[in-house]
């Protein structure tokens, strides 16, 4: 019999992937935390016609959390 919780026993456990999601023709900024454009050195998000996000966070929350909204 395992000392394991029946949750951790029935996980399921998906490997790492490792994904560069770094925007093209881009760079990140450390001293001013964002990710600048190369050639210009413009902000990557004020430039017009990017891409926005392609990861989970842009999702729009609509589960029980916001019930009261």
């Amino acid at each position: 019999m395992s000392n394991e919780h029946p949750l951790i026993q029935r996980a399921h456990w998906y490997s790492r992937q490792d994904v560069n999601l770094t925007p093209d023709g881009c760079k990140y900024d450390d001293n001013i935390g964002a990710w600048t454009v190369i050639a210009s050195g413009d902000l990557w998000v004020e430039t017009p016609g990017r891409e926005g996000p392609q990861t989970k966070k842009q999702d729009i929350e609509t589960g029980e959390d916001q019930k009261g909204e």
